[in-house]
């Protein structure tokens, strides 16, 4: 069987991979700067995400936006996906895996549901399903990390809905008065 780098580089090839994963409610694929819209630029500056998403701080303008998610496409070590409702595509949300390592067979996540009407409707369960069964077979990752707020009560019982413990890691620094690491593995 071929390592991690030589599926990952066979995946990959020469030419662009479009990445589109689909689950029973949506359509996750990999954005787009047309995806960039003054409704993504709003979730932002949605004070809730202000509270638990670094880049909203920083990103106050559509072109900071753009070149936000500009500076990550083609890039080998992401996995950059928007969430997209399949019943009318709209554009809800995304998930983001960075740093995505195939040689030591880990990403870190990160996640925004945007729109406000689809959070707390089991979104980031049925994206992370799939997400992550999709990294596993594709690049052969086996842990999925990411660092929470200690605060963040609701992405912390989403995270630990969709399997991910409580557990430290070395992989990610956060600081244990602040935040907790958490830790999905999956198993073969």
């Amino acid at each position: 069987m071929n390592t991690n780098v030589e599926r990952a580089q066979e995946h990959r090839g020469e030419m662009p991979v479009k990445v589109e994963i689909h689950t029973e409610r949506f359509l996750l694929r990999e954005l787009t700067v047309g995806d960039v819209s003054l409704n993504y630029l709003n979730w932002l500056n949605d004070d809730e995400a202000k509270k638990w998403i670094a880049a909203a701080a920083v990103t106050k303008e559509l072109s900071d936006l753009r070149q936000y998610v500009l500076a990550r496409i083609g890039r080998d070590d992401l996995l950059f996906l928007g969430i997209f409702d399949n019943t009318n595509g709209m554009h809800i949300g995304n998930v983001k895996y960075e740093p995505l390592d195939i040689v030591h067979g880990y990403a870190v996540m990160g996640m925004l549901i945007g729109k406000r009407e689809w959070r707390g409707k089991g979104v980031a369960e049925e994206v992370i399903q799939h997400s992550a069964a999709w990294l596993r077979q594709t690049w052969g990752i086996r842990e999925i990390l990411l660092g929470v707020a200690k605060d963040n009560h609701a992405a912390i019982g989403a995270y630990e809905k969709a399997g991910f413990k409580r557990e430290q890691t070395k992989r990610i620094a956060v600081d244990p008065e602040l935040s907790i690491s958490m830790v999905l593995h999956l198993d073969a």
